[in-house]
């Protein structure tokens, strides 16, 4: 397994990706549950926390997120997509997600994206990209609070100005990188102002 960290903030924690041999969801979902596997480690090492690998014991929240049962305060998610996983490790609850340059759908457009979102991406120069970098922002957000697309997701909206992410959901801080052709965004949850 070839895992490669990408470097973010600090303050987010440690995001590790690794190529996904097949192009299918059971190749993506166990080179992903590999990667936390492998991660975990690499975080706990960097972080000098003491594990052992018999206890990495996965439970479920009421909306199915997993985490660590003998090491709740490592927060984890993971995100994969045709030809990569991805796995953010934090000290705050967090969500990851990632995906290639996807063509702007119109129909999720109208369901899940806020007015003022939906202005930015009509006057954009770059609309599948933009669709794509408020999508995985979205993802991540959901993923972080534990609910997923249950989550009524025109309800967090985004707006960029110089270069930063601006979201209207309280204690929540976001970042965006670019990996190949990947967008990757994550959110962590539960801070002040970071």
């Amino acid at each position: 397994m070839k895992i490669k960290e990408i470097k973010i903030p600090e303050q987010f924690g440690s995001l590790y990706v690794c190529p996904v041999p097949e192009k299918n969801r059971k190749s993506e979902h166990e080179t992903a549950h590999a990667l936390l596997k492998s991660a975990v480690q690499k975080y706990a090492e960097a972080k000098n926390i003491l594990i052992s690998e018999e206890n990495l014991v996965l439970d479920y929240l009421e909306y199915q997120k997993p985490y660590f049962r003998h090491y709740p305060n490592i927060y984890f998610n993971l995100s994969h997509c045709t030809g990569l996983a991805v796995c953010l490790l934090s000290a705050h609850e967090c969500g990851v997600d990632a995906e290639s340059v996807r063509k702007l759908r119109p129909a999720v457009i109208r369901r899940v994206f806020s007015p003022d979102e939906q202005i930015l991406l009509h006057e954009t120069a770059e609309p599948d990209k933009t669709f794509t970098k408020i999508w995985t922002l979205k993802e991540s957000y959901v993923k972080a609070v534990g609910r997923g697309i249950s989550y009524p997701m025109q309800n967090v909206c985004f707006q960029f100005r110089n270069d930063k992410i601006f979201c209207n959901q309280q204690h929540t801080d976001f970042y965006q990188t670019e990996y190949e052709n990947y967008q990757i965004s994550v959110c962590i949850t539960g801070v002040q102002s970071i």
